[in-house]
């Protein structure tokens, strides 16, 4: 069997990729957090005040990269589901598949029907191509269920008792040379 040797060189010389070769390099990156708490009751989709961040792509053929982590998001109400999506400007992003003719989401947490109010963390996490250079914002919105009552809880606990504790979220973006 022979030896291929690229270019010439043994494999153990080579160090790195030829140029033409893209990698996948983080150009930028861009974060924010909310560490107060947010509540609503509605039933349509709201946004999560406060709590959204820009950034602006250096070529159209970048990716970016969106990382939400929620400490804490759930509704007061037993068997009530609080659901959760994430945006860029107006398009909506890494949702369920809607063929079911059920509600979608990117993210569906309830409580319990025990009587506990559970903290759920949350995490979304995606790979976007906006195909722009043109600022572009991404941001979480909430609602609860359609036919559901009850109060969402985000960075916060449903009964806000001793026990319970406010908590952190935050949404990272990083730039992605494309390829």
């Amino acid at each position: 069997m022979a030896i291929i040797k690229p270019n010439n060189n043994t494999l153990s010389s080579i160090t790195a990729l030829p140029a033409a070769i893209t990698t996948g390099d983080v150009l930028q990156v861009v974060s924010t957090k909310k560490s107060s708490s947010f509540t609503t009751t509605a039933n349509s989709w709201t946004a999560v005040t406060g709590f959204n961040v820009d950034i602006t792509p250096s070529a159209t053929s970048s990716k970016v990269y969106v990382l939400v982590t929620c400490g804490s998001f759930q509704t007061d109400n037993g068997n009530a589901r609080a659901q959760m999506k994430l945006m860029r400007d107006s398009t909506d992003i890494a949702l369920g598949d809607a063929a079911t003719g059920a509600e979608v989401s990117s993210v569906v947490c309830g409580r319990s029907n025990d009587g506990a109010h559970h903290q759920f963390p949350t995490v979304i996490s995606v790979l976007d191509s906006p195909s722009t250079t043109s600022q572009i914002n991404y941001k979480i919105y909430v609602q609860r269920g359609a036919d559901q009552a009850g109060v969402i809880c985000f960075n916060r606990s449903g009964n806000q008792d001793a026990n319970s504790g406010n908590t952190i979220s935050t949404i990272t973006v990083m730039e992605i040379k494309g390829w």
